[in-house]
């Protein structure tokens, strides 16, 4: 089971066994360094290829080392300490026995039992789906500079597809035991405009956005003296954030950062990493060294995709040499170039560029009228681009529109206009041109462009092309969020999409596309964290030109006022709110009653008691005149939250028991949630940890879909779970409240009284468990997803 998994994790101690074989080399003789670098990394658990992942190695690389044929750099070697997890005290000798063939001296033995393991930094670091090419010299020196104590901000510069992304990646791994609270991974190749920018970093970490209060000041408090590095790639289209960027360092002592741009960022406390291109073999290398060169090491891995069986021999060197030289050691020229030998030989590759003089050439500063992505590897993808049949051309082009990953038939959509039988055929032969030809990269049932590529497109576009594009795009993204609706998996997959899609309904002022979509959206974005970003585009879409009724005006109004609150800003959701109760007053006097509802848990979220006990007095008069519009067991159950935070127990009891008999059994229900989670808090109030159990088990069904209300549900199952004395309740309590945290940092704080069990529950919790067994818990809990504290907790409360 997975709770099992999970503790098994933080309490128990790991005793590593040895082989007979490696017993028998123990007692007979002194094992060589890379005999001990073998069981060491047996006795950590690793693989060949996790320990070369972690250094920037190959696990070829990591193979020869054990067997004693390859001795490790001394850049390789320090990092080899580090993922080895040698002793401080220890590593110098090991640094020394690793340049030396001689037998390993002054170590512990490789296989002493381990402490317990140490929970994992939490990090949303992309998983690499290619083998990174051993580039150990620049992890190496890249991870030296950030552990410096005066290296806050470290900036990787250098032309499009020279490697910073996977170079920024590789080392941010090496790096994770260094920053325990966290390392974060941004992508910003998206962002356009830098006021975003700081935004979108916030939402990657989670850092919660308040209205009127800076971000600066909100990173401040949520990170303090943390130990957390952000990784923040492609920010040279956003180098305004540079500001922002000084000011989180300012604010936040723990906090370093690693940026990949292709311009320095010209910030105070900026250090800049050129990052250089791949090592080239020298003139007259022998064929069997050339595999030492990093560019070498990437066509070969690259072309063994597609010819399994390639080699650099004798007949091929001096061709691969050239070919390797004109690309100028780029990672991406050479990723392109390997594609083709799909379909021509070496010789024919190496004829072909040496006729396309400045193939790969950096373009000078008198070129400044070419934009930023194409100023290194523009004709590198114009040749494969060349290289293609027009109508595939076309059809990379279209693509151009699309945001992250899309399916065949939204390619077919923007690229014909069309869904059908022939037309999903059609586009499917030209996406797998593309991919033979590396410029769409294939995924599970969906495509994607690389970043530069898909600029690179976009700018062999006609202003015809883009607007058809764009408007193909829009249409089909509107017409399947009606399917999708109910589906937020589905939905998630395409947010992206969905909100570019939305973005252009709204530039080109298309009134009824806009208001439709962000109708659809908003239930997604209240249930899965996106209320910053929903709540600006309602608001953005409200304010274009055209009539809308009055239902569908008061409609979005009240979902924009429901976002704000719950991304604490209050001010836009009174404003929002006593709007749509004007215009309901007005035109639509039935929709008071859920409005005067909206407004009554909007004064409940900021502590306004006596306000939202009137707004809720009078939706819940209004709801008995038209329950077909409101459930009147909704007011009542909010008043029954008033009566509770005011300590009024008696009277909360009697109104959550008459909301019960008022709402709907049937299906998922977010009152039925509220309702269920409250009435487990009133029964632990009196000691009835049977009821409270019974009623989570009511609740569990309800807030499966909705994030917050998992959270609301975790808090109280911690107070059930501290209802028994025992420690191992108390840890999984303790678990339950790390992971509603984790869940807090995208969503924002929970209502006042939800806030004050949370502070009773977590020292309760605290006093009964030792400090380490607590520091582990919590550190993996709080990384939990919504659903995987569900498959925990449902196991702990059915058991």
């Amino acid at each position: 089971m997975l709770i099992e998994s999970c503790l098994q994790r933080v309490t128990h101690s790991v005793t590593i066994s040895v082989t007979k074989r490696d017993r028998t080399m123990d007692e007979t003789a002194t094992p060589s360094f890379g005999a001990w670098v073998r069981r060491r990394r047996r006795a950590l658990d690793l693989t060949q290829a996790e320990l070369g992942r972690r250094t920037g190695a190959s696990a070829a690389t990591i193979r020869k080392i054990e067997a004693d044929e390859r001795r490790p750099s001394r850049e390789l070697a320090e990092l080899l300490a580090t993922a080895l997890a040698v002793p401080d005290d220890e590593r110098a000798a090991f640094l020394r026995a690793a340049r030396r063939a001689v037998a390993v001296e002054h170590l512990s033995p490789a296989t002493l039992p381990l402490s317990p393991p140490s929970v994992g930094t939490p990090h949303n670091l992309p998983a690499p789906l290619t083998s990174f090419v051993n580039r150990t010299h620049d992890v190496a020196a890249v991870t030296t500079l950030l552990r410096r104590s005066d290296v806050r901000l470290l900036t990787l510069v250098g032309p499009p597809g020279i490697g910073k992304t996977r170079l920024s990646v590789q080392a941010a791994e090496v790096l994770l035991p260094d920053f325990p609270d966290g390392v974060w991974f941004v992508d910003l190749a998206s962002i356009t405009d830098p006021a975003l920018a700081l935004a979108t970093i916030a939402r990657q970490v989670g850092v919660l956005p308040l209205a009127d209060v800076p971000l600066s000041q909100r990173f401040r408090t949520a990170l303090g003296a943390k130990r957390v590095l952000l990784v923040l790639d492609n920010c040279e289209q956003v180098v305004d954030v540079a500001t922002d960027i000084g000011e989180l360092l300012r604010a936040c002592k723990g906090l370093k950062v690693l940026a990949t741009s292709r311009v320095p960022l010209h910030i105070y406390g900026e250090h800049e990493y050129v990052t250089p291109p791949l090592s080239l073999p020298p003139p007259g290398t022998l064929p069997d060294q050339m595999p030492a060169f990093e560019a070498v090491q990437l066509f070969v891995t690259r072309t063994r995709q597609h010819r399994p069986a390639f080699v650099v021999d004798t007949a091929n060197a001096g061709d691969v040499a050239d070919i390797l030289y004109r690309l100028q050691g780029i990672p991406l020229a050479i990723e392109l170039a390997a594609a083709t030998l799909r379909r021509m030989s070496v010789a024919d590759l190496a004829a072909a560029l040496r006729s396309q003089t400045g193939w790969v050439e950096m373009v000078q500063t008198s070129a400044r009228d070419l934009p930023p992505r194409q100023r290194t590897l523009s004709n590198a993808i114009a040749w494969s681009y060349d290289l293609i049949d027009p109508d595939s051309r076309a059809c990379l082009r279209h693509l151009a529109v699309f945001v992250g990953s899309f399916t065949l038939d939204a390619a077919a959509a923007v690229c014909i206009g069309e869904t059908n039988a022939s037309s999903r055929a059609l586009t499917q032969s030209w996406l797998v041109t593309l991919t033979d030809h590396s410029l769409v990269t294939p995924e599970p049932d969906r495509w994607r462009l690389l970043e530069m590529i898909r600029e690179f497109a976009w700018n062999q576009m006609t202003v015809a092309e883009r607007i058809q594009a764009q408007k193909r795009h829009a249409r089909y993204f509107h017409d399947l969020l009606t399917q999708s609706a109910g589906q937020p998996e589905a939905i998630e997959q395409d947010h992206d999409n969905y909100l570019a899609a939305l973005h252009s309904s709204i530039e080109q002022g298309e009134t009824a596309a806009a208001l439709q979509m962000c109708s659809a959206l908003a239930w997604f974005w209240e249930t899965h964290g996106y209320v910053r970003e929903g709540q600006a585009l309602i608001r953005r879409s409200l304010a274009l030109p055209g009539t809308m009724d009055a239902d569908q005006r008061i409609n979005l109004l009240f979902k924009a006022a429901n976002l704000s609150w719950q991304c604490y800003d209050f001010t836009s959701a009174d404003e929002f709110a006593h709007q749509a109760i004007a215009l309901a007053q007005a035109e639509q006097p039935a929709r008071l009653a859920a409005l005067f509802n909206l407004v009554g848990r909007i004064n409940i979220e900021r502590g306004e008691f006596s306000q939202a006990e009137t707004a809720l007095q009078r939706s819940k008069a209004l709801a008995h005149q038209r329950p077909d519009l409101l459930n009147p067991g909704f007011p009542t159950l909010q008043l029954g939250e008033v009566a509770w935070a005011r300590g009024d127990l008696v009277t909360a009891r009697a109104l959550f028991d008459e909301a019960a008999t008022l709402l709907p059994d049937a299906g998922p229900d977010l009152a039925r949630a509220i309702l269920h989670t409250d009435r487990a808090e009133i029964a632990l109030v009196h000691g009835d940890t049977t009821t409270a159990r019974r009623e989570l088990l009511l609740a569990l069904p309800h807030v499966r879909q909705h994030e917050r209300r998992i959270r609301f549900w975790l808090v109280t199952l911690a107070g059930w779970l501290l209802a028994d004395s025992t420690q191992d309740n108390a840890a999984l309590s303790a678990q339950c409240l790390a992971a509603e945290e984790g869940l807090g940092e995208r969503g924002g704080p929970l209502s006042p009284i939800y806030r004050t069990l949370i502070a009773q529950r977590r020292q309760r919790a605290r006093e009964r468990i030792d400090a380490a067994q607590w520091s582990a818990l919590w550190r993996t809990a709080r990384t939990w997803t919504p659903q995987q504290a569900l498959v925990c907790a449902e196991t702990w409360l059915k058991r």
